[in-house]
């Protein structure tokens, strides 16, 4: 993927917002020349599908651009260590990008092949974890090797026997709920016994002992034999807050209830948020997807590794401020985080455990998987409708990270102008998103939308666009396939109008840092968080952050001691003499 400018401003929008580093991206400043970036090759070596190494911005300085003047001698630099200092040698692309009025070097990593993995520097081997690179375990070798044998010779640890079990470990209502599933669902099944459909479905194995498949699905307790086959969750405190986490549990039970647990538990931690429906009326709908969660939930219970090699991992749930972290041990088969959410992304994991949860249940009668490999993208279209941000996922190889952002696409704002566009409320929540970035300035082509609206195709795409120009909303500009979508002239207003209320005499320096740090700079009068200037002057929280961003590195905002009021900002005032 090659990144352009447009990209770049949406990842440091995004780096700033979290303050670091990705487990995707590394950045480095490049001030003092070539940084030794070896341990961050080698990580992004032996991650599927590699990560991005940005060199010429500065992290300590909230990722403001440094001005490289010595491109061509970094590129040499971090090309050298690629091939002499990791191995197997690792191949790396390079393109330069415009940003903040200076050039980036931005190095695309590829992961290397499983085969030839791991990638050392020196005598260790490193992975990514956050935002740093960290050397790999004796158990994520031992998980790496294991993969490697899977991909020469394939295993099932799901239809594997667990010793000293037998029927009497199923639990009952479950077990019986499964039976009325797989008789209805197969004719084959009709009219065997039940002992018989727990061994064609590879619940018993041969010997009459559970499969661990079995076990962990239907069994009455699987922790007796696995411990660590349940869940961790948490939500996870700021620093700085006195604790660490609250809410801490460790929930246990056959598949089925930790997957109704942790949906509760989730419900229990989480708020409401106003949003509008397709009248335009504003209503109160949870600040995550529910649906989208528990896809979420279930992929990482059903296709978590069940080898020995993660004997000791459970699946894990952090809830941070702004997203929910679900952790599975072990990686992706068969498939690359690119085609997640596509038809053809689907692949199972754990095959006979796959098939089991088919005909298993929740305690309200609803199944644990749909059957049809399509719960990326349920959990896709359900924070899309939401107005979130879709899910981003990292397959680490040893470990797969999903994360759900807590934040809506769309400002307060700009909801409330969607809601008074005439016909707004029969728009698709897509729909809506893309004009409200098109009043914002954006413009919009095929291509991007089907960027930005995965996985949708260019028919889809520009079916949406043709409909706002056709509804009055948008306009098109240019010939076919150089087609761009704009926000129609009628709907236009003044830049800067929807906040001119506001008392704008900035001074000269403030007014020389960009269109909008005026606006947000006379905003910060009085202590106001990211969201509350977006509100007051009508841009999107993207444009405050950046401007934001921009005074803090110039010492015209700081952040305010507010009491329980976190990213809380003010504007150093200014000297009478120095407006204009």
């Amino acid at each position: 993927m090659t990144l352009t400018s447009f990209d770049i401003v949406e990842l440091v929008d995004e780096l700033r917002s979290r303050g670091g580093d990705s487990a995707s991206i590394e950045v480095k400043s490049g001030a003092g020349g070539c940084p030794d970036v070896a341990d961050t090759l080698c990580a992004f070596a032996n991650m599927p599908d590699g990560g991005t190494l940005i060199v010429g911005l500065d992290e300590a300085s909230g990722f403001a651009p440094v001005g490289l003047t010595e491109l061509a001698t970094i590129e040499q630099g971090i090309a050298s260590q690629a091939r002499t200092a990791v191995t197997p040698p690792v191949r790396c692309d390079f393109d330069t990008v415009t940003f903040g009025g200076s050039d980036l070097l931005v190095c695309r990593v590829a992961g290397i092949p499983l085969l030839d993995r791991p990638a050392r520097h020196g005598s260790r081997a490193f992975l990514r974890q956050s935002d740093g690179d960290y050397a790999m375990s004796e158990q994520e070798l031992a998980q790496l090797r294991y993969l490697q044998a899977q991909a020469v010779q394939r295993k099932h640890p799901d239809h594997e026997s667990v010793l000293g079990t037998s029927s009497a470990d199923l639990d009952e209502d479950l077990t019986r709920a499964y039976l009325s599933a797989a008789r209805a669902n197969s004719a084959r099944h009709a009219s065997v016994s039940d002992t018989e459909i727990l061994r064609r479905t590879s619940v018993l194995s041969h010997d009459n002992s559970l499969t661990l498949g079995g076990l962990y699905t239907l069994g009455k307790y699987p922790q007796q034999w696995r411990p660590t086959l349940g869940i961790t969750a948490a939500v996870q405190l700021p620093r700085g807050s006195g604790s660490r986490t609250r809410d801490l549990v460790h929930l246990d039970g056959p598949l089925p209830e930790l997957l109704d647990r942790a949906m509760e538990w989730v419900r229990r931690n989480t708020s409401h948020r106003m949003s509008y429906n397709d009248g335009g009326h504003g209503i109160d709908t949870p600040e995550v997807p529910m649906r989208a969660v528990r896809e979420l939930i279930a992929n990482a219970l059903v296709h978590r590794d069940l080898s020995a090699t993660t004997d000791s991992k459970r699946v894990e749930i952090r809830l941070k401020d702004d997203l929910l972290v679900i952790t599975s041990p072990g990686g992706l088969w068969g498939i690359s985080e690119g085609q997640l959410g596509h038809p053809e992304g689907k692949s199972a994991v754990n095959s006979f455990l796959y098939e089991i949860c088919k005909n298993v249940r929740l305690p309200d009668g609803t199944r644990v998987i749909e059957g049809e490999g399509g719960g990326i993208r349920e959990a896709i279209l359900a924070t899309r409708e939401a107005g979130l941000r879709p899910p981003r996922f990292t397959d680490y190889g040893v470990r797969f990270t999903a994360l759900l952002s807590r934040h809506t696409l769309l400002s307060q704002d700009d909801l409330s102008w969607l809601a008074t566009l005439p016909g707004g409320g029969d728009l698709s929540s897509e729909q809506r998103a893309i004009l409200a970035g098109m009043r914002h300035g954006a413009q919009w082509t095929n291509s991007s939308v089907r960027t930005d609206f995965p996985p949708v195709d260019s028919v889809e795409a520009r079916r949406w666009l043709q409909q706002l120009v056709e509804r009055g909303f948008a306009e098109a500009v240019g010939e076919r396939g150089q087609t761009t979508y704009q926000l129609s002239p009628a709907l236009r207003v003044p830049t800067g109008a929807e906040a001119t209320y506001l008392p704008i005499e900035a001074p000269a320096e403030v007014v020389d840092l960009g269109p909008h740090t005026p606006t947000v700079w006379a905003a910060l009068a009085q202590p106001r968080t990211v969201a509350e200037v977006a509100s007051r002057t009508g841009l999107s929280q993207r444009q405050v952050r950046y401007a934001l961003n921009r005074l803090r590195e110039e010492g015209h905002a700081v952040p305010a001691a507010v009491p329980r009021r976190r990213g809380t900002y003010q504007r150093v005032p200014a000297s009478p003499e120095a407006t204009r």
